[in-house]
């Protein structure tokens, strides 16, 4: 069995504040797009977790590897030998670990038979904050930690995406979240927009990294954004044959950077 483990970018990411149990509430609309890892699952008695990335774990500490966890003990159902391949970037903020657990629960559904789409998205929030929206793909706006999902109209167009090597660790980037009053969400028409939704990234404010700040520059300052924490950055570019050429010039300077489209939903 083979499923797609889609990334997403954050198209808005508002923090709301941090939660007594010291997780944050967020406001996002968050959308998939085609860049995506292949996952092959094949139905065993246990189970076994191997990623094309030897930098990866293929333990516990992997999030596909809970999500096969948890589907087992929902479903009480067999295991699955599982098998990655990646193609998005670590530490981006595209979701690719969250991405690689819903697939990984996808594909479980389809080889055990198991259908109930109310269920897997329980067991995807059992997993990790963007594992239900990854599971469900498309548009949505999410909510809470993430896991109150409002269905959106998907969008079309052309996404580049691109990344350098610098990065920040997530728990360091809440914490610098944490130090900064959160965003007045009655300023959001000051936003530049795209199909009717703001752009605008809590993370920016907080996270000085050069290359992002270089690839929103090329790409340009009002039709870009870094993603999640970082320190992936997308552009919304119109016209393909420009997507392509700034796409060409960003690897050209040693950037991660390829042409995408927003895709539909997953299930």
């Amino acid at each position: 069995m083979t499923e797609y483990a889609h990334a997403k970018i954050n198209l808005n990411l508002f923090c709301m504040g941090k939660r007594p149990d010291g997780y944050h509430d967020l406001k996002t609309v968050m959308h998939t797009v085609s860049l995506c890892d292949r996952v092959e699952c094949e139905k065993i008695c246990g189970l076994s977790v191997n990623c094309s990335d030897p930098d990866i774990p293929s333990g516990r500490d992997n999030i596909a590897y809970k999500c096969a966890v948890a589907f087992m003990e929902t479903f009480r159902t067999g295991g699955a030998d599982i098998y990655i391949v990646k193609n998005i970037p670590s530490r981006a903020g595209l979701g690719g670990g969250s991405a690689d657990g819903a697939a990984v629960i996808r594909a479980m559904a389809k080889l055990y038979g198991i259908d109930d789409r109310d269920a897997l998205i329980r067991v995807a929030a059992r997993c990790g904050a963007d594992v239900p929206f990854c599971l469900a793909g498309g548009c949505a706006l999410c909510e809470g930690t993430g896991d109150v999902m409002t269905p959106l109209p998907t969008l079309s167009g052309n996404v580049v995406i691109a990344k350098g090597a610098e990065g920040i660790s997530t728990p360091e980037a809440y914490r610098l979240i944490d130090t900064v009053p959160p965003f007045d969400m009655n300023d959001t028409d000051s936003l530049p927009h795209y199909s009717g939704i703001p752009l605008y990234n809590d993370f920016e404010r907080v996270c000085s990294l050069s290359d992002a700040a270089y690839i929103k520059s090329v790409l340009g300052e009002e039709r870009s954004l870094m993603t999640g924490s970082g320190s992936a950055v997308f552009g919304l570019i119109p016209e393909k044959n420009e997507a392509e050429r700034l796409a060409e010039a960003l690897r050209e300077k040693g950037y991660f950077a390829g042409v995408y489209e927003f895709t539909g939903g997953l299930m």
